[in-house]
This record gives structure tokens, C-alpha cells and sequence, in this order.
């Protein structure tokens, strides 16, 4: 059976044409206003070598130079991961972001003694957030995540599992579903700290023309960058707050993220 393959190809430095000066920053900026003043591109979406968009992270809340001379904590680190598509004249719209739930992802990680990232995904084509997490299945097994996806046209959930390999030379995963447990995406990546690339090969025809699907996969493939440093620094955290020397305040974004859609404000005592 034939694949579709999506590829993420991570750009050796940031200081690339894309984002070259401030007149260009001006430009994306003014195309989309998820296009904030602290974006740093770092690499392209590709469909079957045909590329259609950019990916960036934001610096000043996950680089710790940033946050320093911002005077934050490098314990309020926060990965962003923002996508967007990139039309023929290059001109930019938003295409999906992908965020790190750190409150969730320290509560999971304290529970079970491990590093367990929790991410929330935001898309422009979507009302709802889907979530994808780390889960653990014991100290012999490989990483693996858990990904619901909600099917509006059928009204149910879609769940996934997605499953690293025991022998990889890079990020490599597997994918299934829970209906009959089937492999239906395989991520093939070599990724360094200094560039590399992630395929994804999507092996069922209607999950390769499902653009939920889609877009979630791409923006997790594009955190798999930035994994080790996220696991490091929950690993860090969780160490200094069962010292007591540290609390964890979520910024206003991911609080957006937690908030109760049913708890409604008024005036009247």
C-alpha cells in the first residue's frame, strides 16, 4: 500500500532566509498576528517534497538566555510550537500550534516518577483543543504517547498510541489506532541538535485527507527537537519543588488553555 509522506525538515540555524532582518519580521508579523515579536523559525513543512509552510517556536519563554535577561526563571520555561502555511508569493497564515501544559505535565510526572510532557494543540480548521501526552508503561518499555482526536462528521473519538522504537538511530515512532490496534503512520526522523528531518508516512488513505489528523501529527513531530530538553527540565523541576524552594505559576496563555467553559462571571452579588 502506497503512503502520503509529510516531512518537517529542521534547518541547521535559525538565522535562516525566512527570517532574515527586521523588515521581514515586520512583514510575517503584520500577515499574522500569531506571528509574535519573540517567533524564531526553525524549519519546513513539506507534503511529498512539496513545501507549503514554516514552524517556529517563542524564544522569550523557552530560551533560557531570554528568559534570564527578562529576569523569569529558566524553571518558567514553556515550549510553543507554531506552524503556519506559506503561499506561492510567501506571504503567511496560521496553520496550528502546539503547546506545552507545564502545571499538567509536573502533576503526571510526580504521580508516576517520570517525565511525562503534556501537550495541547490549537488549529485554525478546529473549535476544540486535542491533547497528545507521554504516558508511562514501565521502565523496559519505549516512550509512548496517547492522542484523542474528536471526529465531528462521525461524533466519536479517534484514539491513538504512538510508540517509539526499541533500536532507532533518531526519533523514530509508530502509530496506531484503537480500532482493531492497527499501524497507520510511521515517523521516520534522524533530528540533532543542529538540524535534521522527521518523515511521516501516513498508510491509510482517509487518515492522509483528514487535516485534524494532519496538522496534529506534523506539530508533534515538531516537538521531538526539543523532547530531551523538556523531560530535563520537568526531571529539574520536580526536584527543586519536593526540596521546597519552588512553585510553579502558569503564565496567562496556558491558564487560557485550563479555563472552565462553564463557570460564568457576573456582577450580581
Amino acid at each position: 500500500m502506497s503512503s502520503t509522506k509529510f516531512t518537517i525538515d529542521y534547518w541547521a540555524s535559525s538565522l535562516h532566509g525566512e527570517e532574515v532582518g527586521i523588515r521581514q519580521r515586520e512583514v510575517l508579523m503584520s500577515q499574522s498576528r500569531q506571528f509574535t515579536q519573540d517567533m524564531d523559525l526553525f524549519g519546513e513543512m513539506a507534503k511529498e517534497k512539496d513545501k507549503f509552510g514554516v514552524i517556529g517556536y517563542r524564544k522569550s519563554i523557552w530560551d533560557e538566555d531570554e528568559l534570564k535577561s527578562g529576569g523569569h526563571s529558566i524553571f518558567n520555561r514553556r515550549l510553543v510550537i507554531k506552524a503556519f502555511k506559506q503561499s506561492e508569493a510567501g506571504n503567511i497564515s496560521w496553520w496550528g500550534s502546539i503547546e506545552e501544559m507545564v502545571g499538567k505535565s509536573i502533576a503526571k510526572s510526580f504521580g508516576t516518577g517520570e517525565p511525562l510532557p503534556v501537550f495541547a494543540i490549537i488549529l485554525d480548521v478546529d473549535k476544540l483543543i486535542h491533547t497528545v501526552e507521554k504516558v508511562y508503561r514501565g521502565k523496559l518499555r519505549t516512550d509512548t504517547y496517547a492522542l484523542s482526536i474528536y471526529n465531528e462528521e462521525s461524533g466519536t473519538v479517534d484514539a491513538y498510541k504512538i510508540i517509539g522504537e526499541r533500536v532507532s538511530l533518531g526519533a523514530d515512532y509508530k502509530i496506531f489506532n484503537a480500532e482493531k490496534n492497527k499501524q497507520v503512520v510511521t515517523f521516520d526522523s534522524k533530528i540533532a541538535n543542529v538540524g535534521g528531518k522527521c518523515n511521516i508516512n501516513i498508510k491509510e488513505p482517509a487518515l492522509a485527507e483528514n487535516d485534524v489528523f494532519i496538522r496534529t501529527l506534523v506539530l508533534f513531530a515538531s516537538t521531538l527537537k526539543f523532547q530531551s530538553d523538556i523531560e530535563k527540565r520537568i526531571t529539574n523541576t520536580l526536584s527543586e519543588m519536593e526540596k521546597g524552594k519552588l512553585k510553579i505559576k502558569p503564565d496567562y496563555e496556558e491558564l487560557g488553555l485550563m479555563r472552565n467553559p462553564r463557570y460564568l462571571k457576573t456582577t450580581i452579588a
